[in-house]
């Protein structure tokens, strides 16, 4: 009997101390909570709680080699939990093993098909491998079993992913309704609505700043104490947060000010939140006069880390894209604080006080300040510095795809109903076209099915159209350009990357003038590489532009001989240009902070 009081002593004991490392980790308190469980687990090695919270901790301290170990032996000891395969899966995709994580995840469902946590961690591993369908396939069933608000946010992103539009916001106004404290929804919807055909301006503002009194209401009780050195002339330092620091549209368009920036005016301090480092990484990394890892840190600690490093000016680079640290910003870890690039609409925090645009995505004459939660810094004559791939080939055209050919590399939640029903008009005004589309989504074959059902509505047969998913290589990717004659921008969100791409490669870009800065910035593009000509005012013109250019073969030829010297001379691909006016723009905002005193 007392052998067995003791035992159970044992086991309560262990237990306690497991809670109270859980606890430490839920704290950010990660070496606090190893070195207790490494103290537990010699009492109790073979036990799958222990190896599972020793593997949960060591993956919060990017420890991922360990983690796996201890995930596995957490399993071996449990084979049917669900959850401890859950738990497998989330360390092998950490080592890079994503095709056995993502098998473990399904042997998951299979095992445990009530089980909703597994469902929702298959669910977001599909839609890492753009498998938006059968994201959404399980998401469906996951929320038949629970109505939850991390699957219902899950949801709402397959949706949109998949470009029903419509329906990710009204799913998303649903699950707010039962999930009203839920950030990520409450930043879903603002997002999903800047890809809505005829959305209203006003509702969309709305819908941003709805989400800053979220954060209000949601902000611990945490106040950052600025002590920077009101001097407007010293050396700044300047902090970027992003979760895209690699081979992103968002790096060609920040690269140019790590590399060409004044290290004498200029200190800056990188904080990256991507879990998928890579050359592009490196090479930011080492223009930067410090580098953060952060994507294991909470953003509580990413605050504190920023507070810690005396950070003057931070600039978010994601707005409320994935893997965004708006809740960040919220907490005021830096005296000034920037929006840029990333995100093409206000963030709603009021937090943060700048947004950088330009004349051109945001007149002055328009409602577009007041819309915004930040104020606007206007950084003419463009707001963007693409930087182009050095080895992108020549801009040809391939003899072996007839035209006439029209063509469109945005993603797939920008093909809107409104933007096929033009594309159709225009492929019926020229008789023989096609279109190319080509997206990540495509990768999944159901990702296509929208989109082939929308166009047949308009009597286009998809044997006019032809699909394409990722490259092996962006080199790959720019040579698909030699085959369209005419690139399609999307709208009311147009493209940026694509844009800039389609230029180089000497391909002519339709565009229609919006009313919002996700509808300008093709007005900005084209205006700055002057050819203001390929801008439409409306929808009858933008139809009107593209078929008879499609069908012009001279001035076809000319864009193609002229366009990539035309962009290179631009303001768009004027580094050192680009990062003066950048870095005065900084240092302006910088000197406001001091004329108020700190």
């Amino acid at each position: 009997m007392a052998k067995l009081v003791r035992e159970e002593w044992c086991v309560s004991q262990i237990a306690a101390r497991v809670m109270q490392a859980e606890a430490l980790l839920a704290q950010g308190k990660g070496e606090e909570a190893l070195a207790l469980a490494q103290r537990l687990l010699p009492k109790s090695p073979g036990d799958p709680g222990l190896n599972s919270l020793m593997a949960s901790i060591l993956l919060r301290l990017g420890r991922y080699e360990q983690a796996e170990f201890y995930a596995r032996r957490a399993q071996a000891a449990e084979p049917a939990s669900a959850g401890l395969m859950v738990n497998l899966a989330i360390a092998l995709k950490a080592n890079k093993k994503e095709g056995e994580s993502l098998a473990v995840l399904r042997r998951a469902v299979e095992v445990s098909p009530a089980d909703a946590p597994a469902r929702l961690a298959l669910a977001n591993a599909l839609l890492d491998i753009h498998d938006a369908p059968a994201a959404a396939e399980q998401l469906r069933l996951g929320l038949a079993l629970k109505d939850d608000a991390q699957m219902s946010v899950s949801y709402s992103g397959a949706l949109l992913t998949m470009g029903y539009v419509e329906e990710s916001v009204e799913f998303t106004r649903r699950a707010l309704a039962k999930f009203p404290h839920e950030a990520y929804l409450a930043g879903g919807l603002p997002m999903s609505m800047t890809y809505l055909y005829g959305a209203d301006p006003d509702e969309v503002a709305e819908a941003h700043r709805a989400y800053g009194r979220l954060m209000a209401r949601l902000r611990p009780g945490i106040r950052h104490r600025h002590t920077n050195p009101c001097d407007p002339d010293r050396t700044l330092r300047v902090g970027l947060v992003s979760p895209d620091f690699r081979q992103h549209s968002v790096s060609f368009f920040i690269e140019p000010f790590f590399e060409h920036h004044d290290r004498a005016a200029f200190e800056l301090v990188g904080y990256s939140a991507s879990r998928d480092p890579d050359r592009v990484t490196e090479r930011l990394r080492s223009y930067a006069s410090a580098w953060r890892e952060i994507p294991n840190l909470t953003d509580i600690q990413t605050a504190q880390r920023v507070h810690e490093d005396r950070i003057d000016v931070l600039i978010d680079l994601a707005g409320h894209t994935l893997g965004n640290r708006l809740p960040t910003f919220a907490l005021r870890p830096a005296p000034v604080q920037v929006t840029y690039c990333g995100y093409p609409d206000t963030t709603g925090l009021p937090e943060i006080d700048w947004r950088i645009v330009d004349s051109l995505t945001d007149p002055a004459w328009s409602k577009a300040q007041a819309r915004a939660s930040e104020t606007l810094w206007r950084l003419d004559p463009c707001f963007l510095c693409y930087r182009p791939l050095r080895e992108a080939p020549r801009p040809v055209r391939d003899p072996g795809w007839p035209g006439p050919v029209f063509g469109s590399f945005n993603a797939s939640r920008k093909i809107n109903r409104g933007v096929i029903a033009a594309w159709a008009k225009i492929l019926h005004r020229v008789p023989g076209s096609s279109m190319i589309l080509k997206s990540f989504d495509f990768a999944a074959k159901g990702a296509m099915e929208r989109i082939r059902e929308e166009f047949a509505k308009h009597g286009v047969g998809e044997g006019r159209l032809t699909f394409m998913s990722a490259t092996k290589s962006l080199t790959d990717h720019l040579a698909l350009y030699s085959r369209m004659d005419v690139a399609l921008d999307a709208f009311p969100y147009n493209g940026t990357t694509t844009t800039c791409e389609a230029l180089w490669m000497g391909v002519p870009v339709v565009a229609l003038r919006g009313e919002s800065h996700a509808g300008r910035v093709g007005v900005s593009l084209l205006t700055n590489a002057g050819v203001s000509e390929l801008i439409a005012a409306d929808e009858e013109q933008y139809v009107s532009l593209a078929a008879a250019l499609a069908e012009d073969a001279p001035r076809l030829a000319a864009y193609r001989a002229e366009l990539r010297s035309a962009i290179a001379g631009s303001a768009i691909c004027d580094t050192q240009g680009f990062s003066r006016r950048f870095e005065g723009a900084l240092r302006a905002m910088w000197k406001a902070w001091c004329a108020r005193g700190g």
